[in-house]
């Protein structure tokens, strides 16, 4: 069976699941709960704005998730959009999900007419520097030191 890169409001069942991974992840290094945790994905399955989220979907399960976010980092309120929240369960890395999800976001900021994104990561330059993504600097978020790093789209790429 296919793992299928699905929409969280196509599939809004996976909220919970999206919030848990989430929260459970990053929760301890952010200053969100996880009822706010949960609202954000809930307004990325409801929402007609950003977040956008989208889930790896195997069968009836949810396996990993990305989102397109207006800001994910509150110590860097100038930048916008970001791609955030880039997780894949364990038991399904090492089959390229999250390349896939990372690509899915990357198009559809592209679609909206987006000439970049930022993301920041404690852990994962080297994937997202495989994707063409380059660091800019570190900002301390919200008590670590995390790799700030952003992409530009050509030009062209910025038409949908």
């Amino acid at each position: 069976m296919p793992i299928e890169i699905v929409s969280l409001h196509d599939r809004p069942a996976f909220i919970e699941a999206c919030s848990a991974w989430a929260y459970g992840q990053w929760g301890v290094h952010s200053p969100r709960t996880l009822e706010e945790t949960r609202l954000l994905f809930a307004s990325a399955a409801h929402g007609s704005g950003l977040p956008l989220t989208w889930v790896a979907q195997h069968g009836n399960y949810p396996v990993g998730m990305a989102s397109l976010a207006d800001n994910d980092c509150s110590k860097r309120p100038d930048l916008r959009p970001w791609l955030a929240a880039v997780f894949v369960h364990p038991d399904y890395r090492g089959r390229g999900l999250a390349s896939r999800l990372i690509e899915t976001v990357e198009t559809a900021a592209r679609a909206r007419g987006e000439e970049r994104l930022y993301l920041i990561t404690a852990h994962q330059q080297t994937l997202y520097e495989r994707h063409g993504w380059r660091r800019t600097g570190t900002v301390d978020y919200p008590d670590r030191p995390c790799i700030l790093m952003e992409k530009h789209f050509a030009p062209a790429d910025a038409r949908p």
